[in-house]
């Protein structure tokens, strides 16, 4: 493993044989890493995408920003799926990251990958993908002669389950009804149902990431830059492309956000207040809660004092797919418990949406309205879908970022990456700025030239490195992606010159 610290922002760092082959390599942008201080709650790490023509599997750490969309926090490229290469890649990860740990993690039901990441992240929630899950219905239970109730009725257990008690009793009354004793598949999801099953993960926040959304995202995120047979050299280009797309769409989303109004739905005095706080994004989903109110009746199941218990009837309808291939339309209720206290406008519900995803679910919204609440308390409002909140990776100048080389970013990016404190007070005045950036260009100065002298020792000391050994990847399937709009452009006989640290990184992958 052999760090570059060339550049003390861009972070990337390599695992290299003993004959000199590249094995592994991680790295994480500027950008990346001051995005994982305002998204560091909960991430997803997925390794389903794609390999190269080495068969190195290409990797990414992702979170959600505040507008619910996906924000990328680290990438790599593997050639074994092992124990020791997660812990390598995961101690890689926290490295760059300051070795902050995130407080949840979402993968999927890889043994190797959960060993590494009970060892690596051992404090951090863990779930499994739903998405991955699901998806492995037919492949395990398609033989059945009733696959089509199965199905049906395995959706409705795990997404329509409360309670653990709920979910444990629908269960075991599924295996019962089907006869489903002996599949050793369903008996080992029940025996894990704590790291996947939603009755059992939803006290925890995850920020409202819907593992099948999420994954189809990462996925959405690089489509149409690379695919299976783009080379490392057009692999870092057209990553360098993905990534500028990415940031120009949170650009506008936040250009959004200040200069367009969702107009508001109710005339309830919390709905302005969420109007005023959220990203458009954000309170549009608010809304959606807002709209499914009207399905939600409310009563008064007891009062103790201030202490409210609400039972909230909902009226539901669900769409699905008959065994005649049918899409099919079901009415039913449920029953929700909404407590509240009244003294310091305290909520909980027993679907936990907001524990979950953080935005406050129809049966709360119904219970203020009937109580006649003007003004949620600040706790309902997180700061994390805020559309005021200066968020440090905004202003990051990255390489992939074509941000203008004015006096402004050049000053500010200049006080950033010292200290942001020192930044704040030294752009008060023109006293302060010249005050603080007299004693920075004094220490640049000698940084300059420590570094200069050290870059010439490197030279004498650096370690060729080969490309990797194509790789024969276990139970992995050829990709059988079509091949991106850019690959085929790629093809055509074209020069392009990669600046500053595409160069860098570049260079290393190819030796």
């Amino acid at each position: 493993m052999s760090p570059f610290q060339k550049d003390p922002d861009f972070f990337h760092v390599m695992d290299v044989a003993e004959d000199g082959r590249l094995r592994n390599v991680f790295w994480a942008d500027a950008r990346c890493r001051a995005a994982y201080e305002s998204y560091s709650d909960v991430i997803t790490f997925d390794t389903t995408y794609l390999t190269n023509k080495y068969s190195m599997l290409f990797v990414s750490f992702v979170g959600v920003n505040h507008h619910g969309e996906t924000v990328l926090l680290g990438s790599g490229l593997l050639s074994n799926e092992d124990c020791d290469t997660f812990v390598w890649l995961f101690k890689s990860w926290l490295c760059s990251m300051s070795n902050k740990p995130p407080n949840a993690i979402i993968t999927d039901q890889c043994k190797a990958m959960q060993t590494a990441i009970e060892e690596v992240f051992p404090h951090a929630h863990r779930r499994w993908c739903i998405w991955h899950i699901m998806k492995k219905i037919p492949e395990n239970l398609s033989g059945h002669e009733k696959y089509g109730n199965i199905k049906y009725t395995l959706s409705n257990v795990v997404y329509d389950s409360l309670t653990k008690h709920d979910f444990d009793e629908a269960w075991v009354e599924m295996i019962n009804k089907y006869d489903l004793q002996d599949n050793d598949w369903l008996h080992g999801l029940y025996n894990s149902r704590y790291l996947w099953a939603p009755a059992y993960v939803k006290d925890t926040f995850w920020a409202g990431m819907s593992s099948t959304q999420r994954s189809e995202s990462v996925n959405a995120f690089f489509d149409g830059y690379v695919n299976a047979r783009t080379t490392l050299k057009q692999f870092v280009g057209q990553y360098e492309n993905a990534l500028r797309d990415k940031v120009e769409k949170e650009n506008h989303a936040d250009s959004k956000s200040f200069q367009e109004v969702i107009p508001c739905i109710t005339h309830y005095d919390f709905e302005r207040q969420f109007q005023a706080a959220y990203t458009n994004a954000k309170f549009q989903e608010l809304q959606e809660q807002l709209r499914g109110k009207i399905y939600c009746y409310p009563t008064i199941l007891n009062q103790e004092g201030l202490l409210y218990t609400f039972g909230v009837r909902e009226d539901r309808k669900i769409v699905f797919e008959g065994e005649d291939g049918e899409i099919k339309e079901k009415r039913f209720i449920s029953e929700f418990t909404v407590l509240f206290n009244q003294g310091d406008c305290n909520l909980k519900c027993l679907c936990r949406l907001f524990e979950f995803q953080g935005i406050l679910c129809s049966h709360i919204l119904s219970v203020l309205a009937l109580m006649e609440i003007t003004e949620v308390p600040s706790r309902y409002i997180l700061q994390r879908w805020r559309k005021n909140f200066k968020r440090k990776h905004t202003f990051i100048k990255c390489f992939y970022g074509d941000m203008l080389n004015t006096p402004v970013v050049q000053r500010y990016d200049s006080l950033c990456k010292r200290s942001h404190q020192v930044a704040e007070h030294g752009a008060e005045s023109d006293a302060l700025y010249t005050l603080v950036m007299d004693g920075l260009n004094e220490l640049q100065i000698k940084i300059d030239a420590y570094r200069a002298s050290h870059e010439v020792q490197d030279q004498h000391t650096e370690k060729v490195v080969v490309s990797p050994i194509p790789v024969r990847t276990v139970g992995r399937p050829p990709s059988k992606r079509k091949e991106s709009k850019i690959n085929q452009v790629v093809k055509k006989p074209r020069a392009k010159k990669l600046q500053g640290k595409t160069d860098l990184l570049a260079a290393n992958l190819n030796g």
